[in-house]
Parts: structure tokens; sequence; C-alpha cells
């Protein structure tokens, strides 16, 4: 039935380091993709070369083709919303020409809570079946978002979906508190046989750990990471070395001074943003992998992409500040504060002396029933039923 999917990014298709749901969900649609990225800043008013009207197409391979959005015109100056329409037919055209003027009844058309804004383009594109996916609760985020224009975009979606996502118990009530609407629990995925698939060799960089352990983080290091967590485990075990894999984002200033001291210690070594493809061989060699999140409302409502890749990957992992579901209690190592972090850590060492392949497989077993393409074949049901 479904042909086509049309998804409105959270972020440029190429970003390095970093991945996100809306890019990751492309990767498990069996059919032809279509990547909107966001729209461009305004200081792109100021280059002669940005585009005004044109949707500017990239092939990133046989499938998949990624739109660079012409500028964004701001609504003050597009009083009767003729320059979206114009940019809206021209996309739509764009799109006639890839799949055929029918275009809309074999395409799902994909959009997440990260970009509310885009409800004006999605109105005048009229999909006939949208899918609005809630991944963060990024209204408890420290950025500096208009909170009551936020929510009545997001329920201008929502009163569009054919199916309302979001990525744990708590966002989802959350998310059917503010848009007077069922949605539906749908956890995120992962690329199983991407993490899984053994590598060829130890990263060179993770030689600087010599005969000590390696313990891997892989993520923004940002606002949301327990740097404090980090920097206890390091100074209360000798034993091992510290990697951290990912781009840096934004921080408070106590955090960012945290941030700091962590990095100039002599066994914590900041490797950067690591390509996707890479990243599986990285964590890979790691002994323990680690995701110390800070406990918070946004954590509560959150559903970490690493944890699943993590478990991909097999390793003891240890988790602290997100709510570990149920059926991963025995699978992960959950700690609530920074004195049972190290608690949890210690089980983890346990388990590295006295290792199971059994739960290895487990693990692994858990991140196969959730991949990417089973979570969008779990989305067209929703979508099919609803």
């Amino acid at each position: 039935m479904f042909k086509n999917w049309l998804a409105f990014g959270m972020s440029a298709y190429n970003t390095p380091g970093f991945q996100d749901t809306s890019r990751l969900m492309t990767r498990g649609f069996d059919g032809e993709v279509v990547y909107v990225e966001p729209p461009q800043s305004l200081l792109r008013w100021r280059n002669a070369n940005a585009l005004m009207w044109d949707w500017q197409p990239r092939e990133h391979d046989a499938h998949h083709t990624v739109l660079t959005p012409p500028l964004s015109i701001p609504k003050k100056l597009d009083i009767f919303s003729l320059g979206l329409k114009r940019q809206a037919s021209n996309l739509n055209t764009e799109l006639s020409y890839r799949w055929g003027h029918e275009w809309r009844k074999e395409t799902v058309v994909y959009v997440t809570n990260w970009t509310p804004y885009q409800y004006r383009l999605i109105e005048c594109l009229n999909p006939t079946y949208l899918v609005f996916d809630c991944v963060d609760d990024v209204l408890a985020f420290p950025y500096d978002w208009n909170r009551d224009k936020v929510i009545e975009a997001w329920k201008r979606i929502a009163n569009r979906a054919s199916s309302v996502l979001a990525v744990s118990p708590t966002l989802r009530d959350q998310m059917e508190t503010q848009l007077n609407r069922s949605v539906t629990l749908m956890p995120n995925g992962v690329d199983a046989q991407l993490f899984m698939k053994p590598a060829s060799a130890v990263p060179p960089a993770l030689e600087l750990a010599g005969d000590k352990l390696r313990v891997g983080f892989a993520g923004t290091l940002n606002h949301w990471i327990n740097f404090e967590a980090m920097l206890t485990l390091v100074e209360d075990f000798p034993e091992v070395t510290l990697f951290l894999l990912g781009r840096q984002g934004q921080m408070a200033e106590q955090q960012a001074q945290t941030f700091k001291r962590l990095l100039d210690h002599d066994r914590v070594h900041y490797l950067g943003g690591v390509p996707y493809e890479e990243l599986p061989g990285y964590l890979q060699a790691q002994d323990v992998l680690i995701l110390p999140r800070i406990a918070s409302s946004a954590s509560e409502a959150s559903n970490p992409l690493k944890l699943f890749e993590y478990l991909a990957v097999g390793k003891p992992t240890v988790v602290g500040g997100v709510p570990i579901a149920q059926d991963l209690n025995r699978l992960v190592y959950g700690a609530e504060t920074s004195l049972s972090y190290q608690d949890a850590f210690r089980r983890a060492l346990d388990e590295l002396r006295n290792p199971s392949p059994g739960i290895v497989r487990e693990r692994q077993a858990y991140a196969m029933r959730r991949t990417w393409s089973e979570r969008v074949r779990s989305t067209l049901r929703a979508i099919q039923t609803t």
C-alpha cells in the first residue's frame, strides 16, 4: 500500500557524529524515501545563492533523496501565506515528478515534535497519511521556545495526523494531555545487524587505554549527561580508561566546568564525533558501556537510541537517570544516584570477571526485536488501524 516515505527531518541528513530518529526511520522503510532537511536559518537571507522557492535535491543512494528546502519565510513577512503556498506548490511538483501526481495515496508523511513549525507547510501539502512522532520532551530542554506557540503547532499537526506516536509511556501520557487525542506507544529502534556485525580490528585511537579496561560513552555530550557521575567513575576506578564519542552540545555553566575537569583527567579521552557506520567497531572494543543521564523530566520521558545500540553490541551496560523497562532490568545495570552508579559499575565489572555468553545473546536478541524496520512496520500498522 505504501510505496513512499516523505520525512521532514530533525537535522541535516549528513550531520557528522550524530543520528536521530527521523533519519534512522528512513533506514527501516522498504521503498522510496525523500528526506526534507530542516528549514534554513534566516541568516541565509543574506546569501545571494540561497534559493527562495526551489527545493534542491541530491541523491543519497538509489532509493534515498535528500531535499534542501528554500529559505524559510517569516510569517510576519508572508501575511497571506502566498510565499509559503508557492514553496509548497514547488515541493508538490518535485514529489509528483518522482512519484506521480497521485503520490499522496501511496506516501507516508513523517514529522517529529522537534519541528513544530513545519505545520504550515504540511497543511499546504495536505497529505493523506501523516505520522506525528513525539521523540523527546522538547519543552523540558533549556531552549528558548515559546511553549504556547509550540503546543499550538503540535495540535495542528496532530489534528491532521493519521497516527501520533511517542517513544516512552511518560511522553505518551504527556502528549495525550497536551494534544487531547490518543497517542500510540512506539519505543525507538536500532540497526541491530550493523551493531552486531563483528569489527575487523580495534580502532587505533582506543589503544590509548594500554592495559586498562576500556569504558565507553557514545552520544551527544550536552545538558542531559551526568558528567559528575563520569568523573566519579574514573576517580574511583583506577583500572579504567574512559572514551567519549560524540559531538559537544549545549551545557549549563557549572556542567561545562565539570566537563572540562573530566577532559583534563589523564584517563579520559575525547574522540569527538565518529561516523555512524564506524561506531559499532568503537563500541565493540569497549569492556563496559555507560549511559549516565541526569535525572529530570526530560530524561523520564526519554527512550535513548544509544541504549538499544549498546544492547545490540552485547556489552555490560550501566544506565542512570532514565527509566528502564521491566523486560530490560536483568540485561542492564541500573543506577538512580551517583553512589548507586558506582555499585552498578561494580556489578558490570563482576560480569567481566565471570562472563556469560547467554546474557550477551539475550541483549542482542532484545535489540533484534526492536529494529528500525520493525518500528516502521508497527507505524504502518498503526496508520491502517486508526
